[in-house]
């Protein structure tokens, strides 16, 4: 059963898309599984209808692929595709996180706190849910915070492509705890508004994370995929 509420009141299609991208996020959905619309429509408590209209939309932005034989696929993506998204996310974040480091005051360091905080509550947890939306709440904190919303959303393009897979890294307890020492550093660099050196460590940042998901690409199961894919 999804940990997403559907809220009534709102479009349901508009909903039953992020419903479908949070549980991709949180690593309930992975790459290589097999998604139908009948199997979403039980998972979520809702009519086939949005459930159709939600993967359509999915698909049509990349996130999605449309299995021969019936329903949809979650794609991996492939290495090269990787570091040609690390590759923009070089060019853009970089300069957001220059921003942050001008413009945070205490409101928004504790907002990056707290969500490191969440993640340290679930370094050693079995699963990997928690941390990986704590992990995202970080970076919430920095790129919804900065006041070139402009770049803020230009950034926030590339949430969902690699949150795909994210998740399937985060099951690895010392990559976790790297993380977290990782995050702390950068957020200690923006709260003394040293923009070179908060950028010179969010630069590694993004290394580490290029190196973590083609990791997980290249050791990704065949069989496993081929399971989910059969079910």
């Amino acid at each position: 059963m999804s940990g997403y509420v559907v809220k009534r009141t709102e479009s349901l299609r508009e909903q039953m898309v992020e419903a479908i991208l949070h549980d991709l996020r949180m690593g309930s959905i992975s790459p290589g599984e097999r998604l139908t619309e009948e199997g979403l429509a039980k998972r979520f408590n809702v009519s086939r209808t949005p459930v159709r209209e939600a993967l359509n939309q999915l698909t049509h932005q990349g996130l999605l692929e449309a299995r021969t034989g019936g329903g949809y696929i979650v794609p991996f993506p492939t290495p090269d595709e990787i570091r040609k998204i690390i590759f923009v996310r070089k060019l853009l974040e970089p300069a957001a996180i220059r921003l942050a480091a001008d413009e945070f005051g205490r409101g928004e360091i504790e907002r990056m706190s707290g969500a490191i905080a969440g993640e340290v509550a679930h370094i050693g947890t079995r699963s990997a849910a928690d941390f990986a939306k704590a992990n995202e709440e970080f970076r919430d904190a920095i790129f919804q915070r900065i006041s070139n919303k402009i770049l803020s959303n230009a950034i926030a393009q590339f949430n969902n492509h690699l949150g795909l897979i994210r998740s399937s890294t985060l099951s690895d307890l010392e990559l976790r705890k790297e993380i977290v020492n990782r995050q702390e550093q950068i957020r200690d660099a923006i709260k003394s508004h040293d923009a070179d050196k908060a950028e010179s460590l969010w630069m590694h940042y993004l290394d580490l994370t290029e190196k973590t998901l083609i990791a997980a690409i290249i050791n990704w199961s065949p069989d496993r995929v081929e399971s989910q894919a059969s079910d």
